[in-house]
């Protein structure tokens, strides 16, 4: 008597129309995660223009021991000077004794810093070629020298 009742209750219920909403909530998951994936390869094809960057404030000390910076410049035809020997032009095909000099001075002193300043119009190609090379033979104190902007905010 009791279960009649209550399915007498429930054949009379009328049916709803509702919207299942979890094959939406998992599509759109898939698809966050897609264009999440997808961002950093979309960013790498932005152009910029890189020669200056606002000046900023440095809190780091100074040692009076320290060896004095390493500076590898690249002028605008593409040849290379250094900061120990500046009258010297280094091409392309001594590249080779320039990089296994870094490499020496970098074994002989682990906190020597080496810096890389290419010219405006130096090829973009060399100042990433000779960064890589430099990194691939154990250099790891290398960085990029940049042109401060001069304009205040």
């Amino acid at each position: 008597m009791f279960s009649d009742g209550f399915r007498s209750n429930r054949k009379k219920r009328s049916l709803m129309a509702e919207i299942n909403v979890v094959p939406y909530i998992d599509v759109t998951l898939v698809l966050l995660i897609i264009f999440m994936v997808t961002a950093p390869i979309v960013q790498q094809a932005v152009s910029v223009d890189l020669p200056q960057t606002p000046q900023l404030e440095t809190n780091e000390e100074t040692n009076s021991d320290a060896a004095p910076p390493f500076v590898i410049s690249i002028t605008a035809d593409g040849l290379y000077r250094t900061s120990v020997e500046p009258e010297v032009v280094i091409s392309d095909r001594e590249v080779e004794s320039l990089i296994a000099e870094v490499a020496a001075r970098a074994q002989l002193n682990p906190d020597q810093r080496f810096y890389i300043q290419g010219d405006r119009a130096a090829p973009y190609g060399k100042v990433i070629q000779i960064f890589t090379l430099l990194q691939a033979n154990g250099v790891t104190n290398v960085a990029l020298i940049t042109q401060p902007d001069n304009q205040e905010p």
